[in-house]
């Protein structure tokens, strides 16, 4: 299959002159090409909109909506509302997608009836090297909507991010991305599988994700929305779901640690209060872990060796993020 229902792309756009062109190229060339190209400049300062526009005219397929400055979540926000196709995908405008991916995404929806289509992806870095986020896997995996909010909050083989997922666009009928919050995604994503019957995930790694040294994900600011996100997710799913309890302790434990670990990356030291509060949220919620029999035994580990001896927790994050370069 090559070409199907209309999908609509919506790419937010802000200071990217340098990245923009190859985002656009890899979209216009997609090999699926019954797409709508939907370019949101968010009050852009540089040539970014100037970019935008001069590809409007060289593709029918794309739309073009400058806007005043608003932040990711309300250009997503501005992009679903003009959009018109019956599935929905997001590229952010510093990343680049495999010519294949949304033919791909297409057919795994289409031939397992899925709402959600999720791929794998790479981290590419300044230097031009590769690092691989998910194992690869032969087959395609089909969840339900309670077996893939699991599952993504194991990040074992996929997370809450948005731009990996070709979605049915009218789970967004009644969600928006939240204006103003960092970790956007994780504070919908579990709302979209909610509402999901079916969930496909394929590990081809078909998404690029450019690792840029000032982008808002890696600058010196520590993101404590990742926790706040987490532990709505957590009260809402446990109160309707409670066979998932185990499973969003875990993940608020996570949550926790990698606030913990946005310190370490930035070479930033914790304040004492910050240090005693982590540690508080991620001791109460400990017993969790052994209920939890689908989270890796290596998270389970870094888990016990933050609580049991931080030094040595610390030392190991170091040679982590050296080998695996985040």
């Amino acid at each position: 299959m090559i070409n199907g229902e209309l999908i609509s792309v919506v790419i937010p756009v802000y200071n990217v002159e340098k990245y923009l062109p190859k985002c656009i190229e890899s979209i216009i060339n997609q090999t699926y090409t019954n797409l709508q190209i939907i370019l949101v400049d968010d009050g852009s300062t540089d040539n970014s909109g100037s970019i935008c526009d001069e590809y409007k005219k060289k593709d029918t397929r794309i739309m073009v909506i400058h806007k005043k400055n608003g932040g990711l979540s309300d250009a997503r926000n501005v992009g679903i509302k003009y959009s018109k196709g019956k599935y929905i995908g997001f590229v952010d405008s510093d990343d680049y997608i495999n010519k294949k991916m949304y033919e791909i995404m297409m057919e795994n929806m289409v031939n397992n009836k899925a709402n959600i289509s999720i791929v794998n992806r790479y981290y590419v870095f300044e230097d031009g090297q590769e690092f691989l986020r998910y194992s690869i896997n032969e087959s395609i995996k089909v969840m339900s909507n309670l077996e893939a909010i699991e599952e993504m909050n194991n990040f074992s083989t996929f997370d809450m991010a948005a731009w990996d997922k070709l979605y049915e666009k009218e789970l967004f009928n009644d969600i928006e991305f939240p204006v103003g919050k960092l970790s956007e995604d994780f504070y919908i994503m579990y709302l979209l599988f909610e509402k999901c019957k079916r969930i496909v995930y394929d590990s081809s790694p078909l998404y690029y994700y450019y690792q840029r040294n000032n982008s808002i994900s890696r600058n010196k600011k520590i993101n404590f929305d990742f926790v706040r996100a987490a532990k709505e997710q957590m009260t809402y799913i446990e109160n309707r779901y409670p066979k998932l309890k185990p499973c969003m302790r875990v993940a608020y434990i996570s949550a926790n640690l990698t606030v913990y670990n946005s310190y370490l990356k930035q070479r930033m030291i914790p304040e004492k209060c910050v240090v005693k509060e982590i540690k508080r949220e991620i001791g109460k919620n400990i017993s969790y872990l052994k209920q939890n029999t689908t989270i890796s035994k290596i998270k389970k580990i870094q888990i016990r060796l933050f609580l049991l001896n931080m030094s040595l927790y610390n030392l190991s994050f170091q040679l982590y993020k050296i080998k695996k370069r985040i």
